[in-house]
C-alpha cells in the first residue's frame, strides 16, 4: 500500500512540475515575442565557390597514424566580404582549439591536419581533396531523402 502511494505521488508530482515548466516556457516565449526579441534571420551573401572554398581539418591519432574525424567547415556568410577570410580562418582556428581542448582533457593523442586547398569537383558535385578524399556537404536528411 505505502509503495502504491509513494509511486501514485511521485507521478502527481511530476505531472505538476513539467505543466509549471511548459506554463513558464510559454509565459516567457510569449512575453519575449510581445517585446519584439525574436530571433529574426540573417542576411546572407553570395558564396563564390571558386574564391572562398571551405577547410578541412583532419584529426589524426599520433599512434597509429588513423584517421579519427574529419571536418568541413564553411565560409561564414554571415560576415561581410571584406572580412570573410579572416573570419573563416580564425573559425577554424577556434575550432581547433576547441576540439585540442577536450582532446587533452581526455589524454587523446591527436594532430590536426588543416587543408585550404579543397576543389570542387562539378561533375560529381562534392568537394576533392588532393589524396582523393570527397566531402559532398549534405546533411544527412538530404541524402536520406535523394
Amino acid at each position: 500500500m505505502r509503495s502504491t502511494l509513494s509511486r501514485w505521488w511521485y507521478s502527481f508530482a511530476t505531472a505538476v512540475a513539467d505543466l509549471l515548466d511548459e506554463a513558464a516556457f510559454r509565459v516567457v516565449l510569449a512575453a519575449r515575442i510581445l517585446a519584439g526579441r525574436v530571433p529574426l534571420e540573417t542576411e546572407k551573401r553570395f558564396w563564390n565557390r571558386s574564391l572562398e572554398t571551405p577547410v578541412l581539418v583532419d584529426v589524426v591519432s599520433w599512434v597509429d597514424d588513423r584517421r579519427i574525424a574529419s571536418v568541413v567547415i564553411w565560409p561564414p556568410l554571415e560576415s561581410d566580404k571584406e572580412t570573410a577570410a579572416a573570419d573563416h580562418y580564425e573559425r577554424a582556428q577556434q575550432f581547433k582549439w576547441v576540439l585540442a581542448k577536450g582532446a587533452s582533457e581526455l589524454a587523446w593523442s591527436t594532430r590536426f591536419e588543416t587543408d585550404f586547398g579543397l576543389r570542387w569537383d562539378h561533375a560529381r558535385k562534392v568537394w576533392s581533396t588532393s589524396d582523393g578524399f570527397s566531402y559532398d556537404g549534405k546533411r544527412s536528411s538530404d541524402r536520406d531523402a535523394a
